[in-house]
């Protein structure tokens, strides 16, 4: 019972109104951006269109997504100084930071389906109808997991420059990698997220720069099953790390933080 208190408490902190009202409109922007692409050009394909705009911007979200809402699971109790009443709960460090981990993970998969869901919605008249958003649904998932993995075990080595190191990642890294030639691409998330979602590596995907772009960053050439080992495999042993790490090591509030 105590568990299911713990990741209870987190997940109602992580879906606060506050919290979520800016990615509300983010996917209302999704949406408004889609809609706005579909009328310039009124002869694309919609399941091309789809796949593109999910690969542009759904998949660009769940990164950034991932990385503020992980840098709240211990980071942003160090920052406030809130971390000596979080460890006073009676349960163990391993299952606190395991369980608020994937509160977090939760709240990420939530905030960005919902993304998901606008884009859709706004290309197919019934967003259910469309096979690749529920494929895309998947790979959010184990996105959401696997990005919460990394970014937390971040946030515990590091946690003062924690959420400058996340959104580099998100950003910068997680959109040039899959770019680059070679066998450089397999050093991002998104590869192997693109291979769980079926997304053909190549295509038209309604030409054009942003098609181009789409596929650039959106697109695998291995396996489905591969990337469902790689992320089972990245998830359990960042996890696992984080759980050895935040039960080995104090944390105590920083004396420098205002």
């Amino acid at each position: 019972m105590t568990e299911l208190f713990v990741f209870q408490s987190a997940l109602k902190d992580f879906l606060r109104l506050k919290r979520v009202f800016v990615w509300l409109f983010v996917a209302t922007g999704l949406f408004l951006i889609s809609k706005v692409y579909l009328r310039v050009t009124p002869d694309a394909n919609l399941d091309e269109s789809y796949s593109m705009m999910s690969s542009l911007l759904v998949f660009r979200v769940l990164p950034l997504a991932s990385a503020i809402f992980s840098t709240a699971v211990i980071s942003q109790e160090v920052e406030q100084k809130t971390i000596v009443y979080l460890l006073t709960r009676p349960i163990d460090r391993w299952k606190l930071v395991s369980l608020r981990s994937l509160a977090s993970a939760v709240a990420v998969f939530l905030v960005t389906s919902f993304a998901a869901l606008s884009v859709s919605s706004a290309v197919f008249s019934n967003p259910f109808a469309n096979s690749a958003f529920l494929r895309d649904l998947v790979a959010i998932f184990v996105g959401s997991l696997a990005y919460g993995a990394l970014f937390v075990y971040v946030t515990l080595l590091i946690s003062k420059a924690a959420m400058v190191v996340c959104l580099f990642f998100a950003f910068a890294w997680e959109t040039s990698v899959p770019n680059m030639s070679g066998s450089m691409a397999l050093l991002s998330v998104n590869t192997y997220l693109s291979a769980i979602a079926q997304r053909p590596s190549s295509g038209n995907a309604s030409g054009g720069f942003f098609g181009t772009l789409a596929n650039n960053l959106g697109t695998s050439d291995i396996a489905t099953s591969t990337g469902w080992i790689v992320m089972a495999l990245m998830i359990a042993f960042l996890m696992g790390v984080s759980m050895w790490w935040f039960s080995t090591f104090e944390y105590v509030p920083r004396e420098d933080a205002g």
